[in-house]
Formats: structure tokens, C-alpha cells, sequence
């Protein structure tokens, strides 16, 4: 059975942590996509901030380039002219002007576009950038412009545009999504803006793990409950298997116990009519009734476990049947002592003390004796020849306590709570001194619940036991 135990808690940790490493790996890779994403969202963001910051200054910027125009167009008529001089200059000049506006006519039809909200309508060429002087004013007027795009498409996540110098343009491999700087920022793909000094538009972007994190919020919830209701589940069901092995190695014990318990009055009453039957006894009528006496003993030793037995709720579900009156509970503890003391096979003194005279409480006469009978017995049996019990009842404002102390051999703290299980007995080895089925206990545990009542044990190895029982107070 212990190899088995062990090769499932085997099984279950395997499998528990093969989860988590799955659960990790998916948590993982969602985290890496989102982050992607984020960098990809924030370059096309930093493609719209610049072609916006363009519209914003386009007619500074066209006013120059058609400056510049003018002057490559005469630099370039001035040269043909001078090649063939036969040509007319008028005549060419307005030929190359047509020629200008049919090509910027035509590029304008192809940069408008439909877009998102919040984005330019046209296509930015990459050409135009040599157009833009990026100075320190220039990039602080594009950061602001991020900020507000970036806070449009609900991004919250710190970016900042500069203007490196690079020796060449880096190699964007397809299996790396993501580019990183000397410091371990992410960083987007570099822009070139000005080729003759190497210089290109960088986006820096601060640590986005807070903002991925709380995206992936609901996969971070639904992963640490999946992963806390797996690992309640494999601990209920260690702790049920662990307890279900308890109980069927005390009920074991219990059908052991009760088969010796039940055959040894049957085989002493049996060997004692056998012997009046076939040796004459009943011709002696001290022998005789020597024998009857024996006899009766014994089966009310077997009537008694019977009963007690009988009185008990196996499955603990539906209780014992109870009888509410309203009694004196030291008449009945009084009467407890004197019924022990019939059969006494020690040397036992009583003591019984209360703070009131008398005790009221409502509750099962009959069950609430056999509880004090059965501590009473426990009591004897577990002590050594010379037994000192000592009982005593405080009255509170809602309940009465009940304490039976003994001097017997005291029971260990780790099996406190145990003694209260069915069939439980506290273990000695292969033998047990003192008979029984470990039912005593667990019944007494039974019936003062049904009485709202509850059942405590102090005690120590060899330093005796004190029980202490709290029952309703009466309403009388």
C-alpha cells in the first residue's frame, strides 16, 4: 500500500508541475506576441507622427522644394541648351514645367489613402524625410505628437523619439520581432533620414511589462485560479485517499477487536455449561454456582459491548436519538460514580465538587449517563492501581462545564484529535492491555455535538487525562 501511495504522489506532482510548465509556456508566448504587437503598434505610430508633423509644416516644406525645383530645372535647361543651342529656351522651360505638375500630380493621387481615425490620410515617402531638418525642437514637437497618438490608441507606455548615428543600417532578422539597445530597451526598426551622415529615427520604448502584464490580466487570473484549483483538488484528494486508508485499517482493527471481544464470553460460558453438563458440577452446588456466576458475567460483559455497539451511529450521518429533559447533572453523575463502583477491580476514590447545588440542564438523560459512564470507565481502565478521579461542574451564564480528571497514564498531544475518530485506539504495539473497539470516544464526540455542546482532552504522556465536556445551561 505505501509503494502504491508513493507512486501516485509520484504521478500527481508530474503531473501537476507538466501543467505549470504548460500554463508557463503559453503564458510566456502570449507575453512575447503582446509584445510584439506593442512594437509594432508603436512603429506604425511613429511613421503617422511623422508624416503628420509633415502635413503640419507641408507648405514651408513644398515652398522649399519647389525652390529647389526651380533651380535644377534652370541648371538643367541652362545645360541642355548649351548642348543644343539651336533650341528654344522659352519653349523647353514650359515643357519641363508641364512635365512637373503632371508628376506631382500624379504623386499626390498616389499617397491618398484611407486610414484609421486618428491617422493621416496620405502615404509618407521615405524620400521626403531629406526635406525635414530633425533638430532638438523638431524631435521634441514629434514626442508630444507620440504622446497623443499613443494615448488615442489607449498604449501607456513611455516612448521616446531620437536621432542616432549609425555605421550602417542593421540587419532586421525575420526570426527576431524585436530589437533591443546597448542598455536592453526595446527599441523600433531604425529610420534612415539623412543618409549622407548616417543618421536615423529611433522610438526607445521604456519597460512595457507592466502594461503587457495587466492586458494579460485575464489570463493571469484564470491560470492562478486553474493552478490553485488543481492543487486543492490533488491535495483533497491525498488527504481523502490518506484518511480513507485510516478508516479501513481501523475498521480492520475494530472487526479483530470485536470478533476476539465477542468469542471470548461465548467461549467462557460455553466451557462452563460443558463443565456442569459432563464433571458433575451440578451435583455441587458451590461449583455450581461458581459457574452461573462466571456465566452471567461474562454475558453481560457481551450484552454491554452489544449495546454499546447498538447505541453508536456507524456512519456518524444521522446521529443518536435524543430524548430532551430537563435533569439534575450531579444526581446523574452521582449515580454514574455509584453504578462504577459496583464493579470495581481497583483501588478508586471519587471526588465531586460543584459551584451550584444543583445543576440543571436539558438534554438526553440516558445518552448523557453513558458519556460519563464511558469517561468514568476510561477513567479506570487506563490507569494504574491506585486511581484518583476527580469530577467537577462549573455553572456559567450559558453553559455548564464538566470536568473528569484522572491520574492514569495520559494520552500524547499527537493523538489528541484521533482519539475522537471510530475505531481509533491509541497504538501499543500488536497488543492491546485494555478491551475494546474505539467506539467509546467517538460516541461521547457524538453526543454532546448533538447537544451544541463540544469535548476537549488535556493530557500527557504519564501525567494523567482531564476531560472537559460543555453542555447547554437550562432556560428553567
Amino acid at each position: 500500500m505505501l509503494n502504491k501511495y508513493k507512486i501516485l504522489m509520484l504521478m500527481i506532482v508530474l503531473t501537476l508541475v507538466g501543467i505549470i510548465i504548460v500554463l508557463s509556456t503559453w503564458l510566456f508566448g502570449s507575453y512575447k506576441s503582446r509584445q510584439e504587437l506593442v512594437v509594432s503598434d508603436i512603429e506604425r505610430s511613429l511613421f503617422n507622427v511623422i508624416q503628420t508633423y509633415y502635413d503640419d509644416h507641408e507648405e514651408r516644406f513644398r515652398e522649399t522644394r519647389a525652390r529647389n525645383n526651380r533651380q535644377n530645372d534652370n541648371r538643367f535647361i541652362s545645360r541642355i541648351v548649351e548642348l543644343y543651342p539651336e533650341l528654344n529656351r522659352e519653349k523647353l522651360s514650359a515643357v519641363v514645367d508641364s512635365l512637373g505638375r503632371e508628376r506631382r500630380k500624379t504623386f499626390e493621387r498616389k499617397r491618398i489613402r484611407p486610414t484609421e481615425k486618428e491617422e493621416p490620410t496620405q502615404i509618407f515617402p521615405s524620400f521626403m524625410l531629406q526635406n525635414i531638418e530633425f533638430n532638438d525642437t523638431t524631435l521634441r514637437q514629434m514626442n508630444v505628437l507620440m504622446d497623443k497618438v499613443l494615448k488615442s490608441k489607449n498604449i501607456s507606455v513611455p516612448v521616446n523619439i531620437e536621432l542616432e548615428t549609425l555605421d550602417s543600417l542593421p540587419q532586421h532578422s525575420s526570426n527576431v520581432q524585436t530589437r533591443t539597445d546597448e542598455f536592453g530597451n526595446l527599441t523600433t526598426r531604425p529610420i534612415l533620414v539623412n543618409s549622407h551622415n548616417n543618421e536615423f529615427l529611433i522610438a526607445k520604448i521604456d519597460d512595457p511589462s507592466a502594461y503587457i502584464l495587466v492586458k494579460m490580466g485575464w489570463q493571469l487570473v484564470l491560470s492562478t485560479v486553474l493552478v490553485f484549483a488543481l492543487v486543492g483538488s490533488f491535495i483533497y484528494l491525498l488527504w481523502t485517499i490518506n484518511r480513507q486508508n485510516k478508516l479501513a485499517i481501523m475498521h480492520k482493527t475494530f472487526v479483530n477487536n470485536m470478533t476476539h471481544e465477542l468469542k471470548t464470553p461465548v467461549a467462557t460460558v460455553m466451557a462452563a455449561i460443558e463443565a456442569v453438563q459432563r464433571y458433575g458440577a451440578k451435583d455441587d452446588s458451590v461449583r455450581m454456582e461458581k459457574y452461573l456466576d462466571l456465566s452471567r458475567k461474562e454475558l453481560d460483559h457481551l450484552s454491554q459491548m452489544i449495546e454499546r455497539v447498538l447505541h453508536f451511529d456507524m456512519n456518524g450521518a444521522n446521529g443518536v436519538k435524543l430524548e430532551f429533559t430537563n435533569f439534575d447533572v450531579i444526581k446523574l453523575i452521582n449515580t454514574c460514580i455509584e453504578t462504577a463502583k459496583i464493579s470495581l477491580q481497583k483501588d478508586v476514590r471519587f471526588s465531586l465538587t460543584s459551584t451550584f447545588q444543583p445543576v440543571f440542564v436539558d438534554a438526553d438523560e440516558a445518552h448523557i449517563k453513558n458519556v460519563i459512564s464511558n469517561l468514568i470507565d476510561n477513567a479506570i481502565k487506563y490507569s494504574v492501581e491506585n486511581v484518583d478521579i476527580v469530577i467537577s461542574i462549573v455553572e456559567r451564564n450559558k453553559d455548564v462545564e464538566i470536568r473528569i480528571r484522572d491520574n492514569g497514564l495520559g494520552i500524547e498531544p499527537i493523538y489528541h484529535k484521533d482519539i475522537f475518530d471510530r475505531f481509533f485506539r491509541v497504538p501499543t504495539g500488536n497488543l492491546y492491555s485494555v478491551k475494546g473497539f474505539g467506539l467509546g470516544l467517538a460516541y461521547v464526540k457524538q453526543v454532546i455535538e448533538q447537544h451544541d455542546g463540544f469535548i476537549e482532552v488535556e493530557s500527557a504522556l504519564e501525567k494523567g487525562t482531564t476531560f472537559i465536556i460543555s453542555l447547554p445551561k437550562s432556560n428553567i
